[in-house]
């Protein structure tokens, strides 16, 4: 059997293979490595690529306020992003949990010297920061991204909309309707996977996007500014878009919440927690949904071994400490921090030279009976 087909079934079966072991273990908590996933190991700037723009490098890609997704269907994070001054490639990565490997999908297209949104003849997204502003789409399978800092020298915000189909991986540059968000920094995006929308706050309004109809819809009636250094996840269960984070706006950290149930006023409202400590202080934490434990998970550089769970009733946050955790960069997680529902565990790309790491909490994860049913199953 394969590697990667023995991991599948130890998984399925409560046992798992750690990073770095060759052999199946009893599941356990706490930080471990996914060996041989260094994203270094295979950037196209210093892999065959040379000359690629930028003053940062590979590093870029994690380090450049970039995120990521979890592609749930094939177990594996995704890490997309460089943009403004740091990074002109444009190249996709994924991480498989399962094999313990990263690979680069797709090769950068040429160098952008006038902040374009696309490349390649318009059919490559242009690199750029990201922000919180990609997500998976597990209805459509594809990744999709707005807006973000563009690569070139001013850096500007774009608004354009693209979809990455990991069936082909391709490019696709969407013209969607509806009233667009703003082209700001710092957007926060979550997928519902309820509805199969994309729910997207920009500094003032709260949208969704509807990927089958290519439609943005504007949501709120009177504009609520946000700051931000802040990352998003909805709660699936009480139908909740949360955002985490320190808000600029207000010099401090913030959790503030959009109710998504139908019929609702879609009013941004600040939830008042207590036990957070310098979790919400910092600047874009990641921040998921875990639906074993039914709490808001998040993680922080401030305190790299910690990790928070929110109690949304409550308003109470809980904190659990292993050791060995990561390194913090500097410059926030966004979306690389992301909850792999086949290994109940989270995953977290930090830095281009470290191994992604991930963070099992419990060694189960029993369906929680009011669980609200996958779009993608209906």
């Amino acid at each position: 059997m394969s590697k990667s087909g023995s991991l599948a079934a130890v998984l399925a079966s409560g046992v798992c293979l750690l990073a770095g072991d060759a052999s199946a273990q009893t599941v356990t908590t706490g930080w471990s490595q996914l060996a041989n996933t260094r994203l270094r190991s295979v950037c196209a700037a210093e892999h065959g690529f040379p000359g690629i723009g930028g003053t940062s490098g590979c590093a870029a890609i994690t380090f450049a306020w970039n995120g990521g997704v979890f592609d749930t269907k094939r177990n594996r994070l995704i890490i997309w992003g460089g943009g403004h001054n740091d990074y002109y490639g444009n190249e996709v990565y994924a991480v498989s949990v399962d094999n313990q490997t990263i690979t680069r999908l797709t090769d950068p297209a040429p160098g952008s010297d006038g902040c374009q949104e696309a490349l390649a003849g318009g059919t490559q997204a242009n690199s750029r920061h990201t922000y919180d502003g990609i997500e998976y789409m597990q209805n459509v399978d594809k990744m999709f991204v707005f807006g973000g800092s563009l690569a070139c020298s001013s850096g500007n915000f774009g608004r354009d909309t693209w979809l990455f189909d990991f069936a082909t991986n391709k490019w696709e540059k969407k013209s969607p309707s509806g009233p667009l968000p703003r082209a700001i920094p710092g957007i926060v995006t979550a997928y519902d996977k309820v509805s199969g929308l994309i729910y997207l706050y920009d500094d003032v309004n709260f949208f969704s996007y509807d990927a089958n109809a290519n439609r943005y819809t504007q949501l709120s009636t009177r504009e609520q500014p946000i700051g931000y250094h802040l990352d998003a996840t909805i709660d699936p269960v009480r139908r909740k878009f949360v955002i985490v984070g320190y808000d600029n706006i207000r010099g401090a950290g913030r959790v503030w919440s959009v109710d998504i149930a139908s019929g609702s006023t879609y009013d941004l409202k600040e939830v008042v927690t207590s036990g957070g400590g310098s979790l919400i202080g910092n600047i874009y934490p990641g921040v998921e949904y875990d639906p074993s434990s039914d709490r808001i998970v998040a993680w922080g550089e401030d305190t790299p071994n910690v990790v928070y769970s929110l109690n949304l009733d409550t308003k109470q946050w809980a904190t659990t400490t292993y050791s060995g955790g990561p390194a913090p960069t500097g410059n926030g997680t966004h979306g690389r921090w992301r909850y792999s529902p086949a290994s109940n565990a989270f995953v977290l790309a930090n830095k281009v030279d470290d191994n992604v790491y991930m963070v099992r909490l419990s060694t189960t994860a029993a369906k929680r009976p009011n669980a609200p049913t996958d779009v993608t199953a209906q």
